[in-house]
């Protein structure tokens, strides 16, 4: 592999007489890393915090399966959230899915073993196969099966509980008849992507349904969805001024300088710390075909040319995807 490159530190923006700085994010705000299934899992959050420290709050885990494998402790079920593993400074958060109350109760005491107080429910995620099953978003159709899963969770085990939603799976009638479960039990907070399960990430979120429901729980929420820019954080900080969790997944992948933008800090070059970020996940990445994944992001905040991008696609080793982004970065920054 080509040499490393030089980790760019954030400057202040100054402002003067004539330029108004628009930042709506306050030291009470928080930003959290989305779970995304094998992109932000711990390599990827140890990379990301050894160049752009204190930007992330927390993380959300992806997944650990309630139905595949053994529950009992053991490095490969456990290694995203193994506290050796994780050497960023981000609170993380464990989460899992699944629709078995022995399952969940087992994996909340290993959490526990491990250190953790929290303990993240997928009832948010919108894949067919998932849904088909009846776990991630599947299970909003069930508000009374959830209702007893979370009452033997919270009963049997000491682990705060959280939960991570959409708002129904083909209707909104699903998170409204599960409100009231909510506000009665034992909930540290909830997530709330505010579409349905059918939209998966295609139609527009829908705020109105989000700020009603807003007003109608009585736990912390967390916003998740549609954060691209600094633009789209202070609309919806203007909407929505009560909220002070702020998830974000696409967008930090599209661009991982988007924190920085939204506390209105600003790194010298986007592609170079792009370029760094990408010789940090070559450290710990094999798979050619995850660094081909992380670049289908990356390219979309880069705004690369689609024939670019191929190039990348049509790599079969680590070290000719490293040339290869490196000629197209190079050619980028002459520019």
């Amino acid at each position: 592999m080509n040499g490393e490159l030089r980790v760019l530190f954030p400057q202040i923006k100054t402002e003067n007489t004539f330029v108004f700085e628009t930042r709506l994010f306050t030291s009470k705000d928080r930003l959290i890393l989305a779970p995304m299934q094998d992109l932000t899992d711990y390599r990827f959050r140890n990379a990301y915090d050894r160049l752009f420290p204190n930007s992330i709050d927390r993380a959300v885990t992806p997944f650990i399966s309630i139905t595949h494998g053994n529950l009992s402790f053991g490095k490969r079920k456990y290694r995203d959230v193994i506290k050796e593993n994780n050497s960023s400074k981000m609170e993380i958060i464990p989460q899992v899915m699944g629709n078995d109350i022995e399952g969940m109760v087992r994996i909340a005491e290993v959490l526990l073993s491990m250190g953790y107080s929290e303990m993240n429910w997928n009832l948010g995620c919108p894949f067919e196969r998932t849904l088909k099953k009846d776990r991630g978003a599947g299970l909003l159709k069930d508000t009374s099966r959830i209702e007893r899963i979370i009452e033997d969770v919270v009963s049997r085990t000491t682990i705060n509980l959280s939960l991570k939603l959409r708002l129904g799976v083909e209707d909104k009638a699903d998170i409204y008849r599960l409100i009231p479960i909510i506000n009665a039990l034992p909930i540290k907070n909830i997530i709330i992507h505010p579409r349905l399960a059918i939209d998966k990430y295609d139609a527009k979120v829908d705020l109105d349904c989000f700020e009603d429901i807003l007003s109608k729980v009585n736990k912390r929420v967390v916003y998740n969805g549609d954060i691209f820019s600094k633009e789209d954080f202070n609309k919806l900080k203007l909407r929505f001024p009560t909220i002070n969790d702020w998830m974000i997944g696409r967008g930090i992948l599209f661009n991982p300088l988007l924190p920085f933008e939204i506390k209105s800090i600003e790194y010298f070059n986007k592609s170079k710390s792009v370029l760094a970020l990408h010789s940090e996940l070559l450290k710990t990445c094999s798979s050619v075909n995850k660094m081909k994944e992380y670049w289908s992001y990356f390219s979309q905040g880069l705004n690369i040319e689609e024939d670019k991008l191929s190039i990348i696609y049509s790599c079969e080793t680590l070290e000719e995807l490293d040339e290869k982004v490196r000629d197209i970065i190079k050619e980028m920054i002459k520019e």
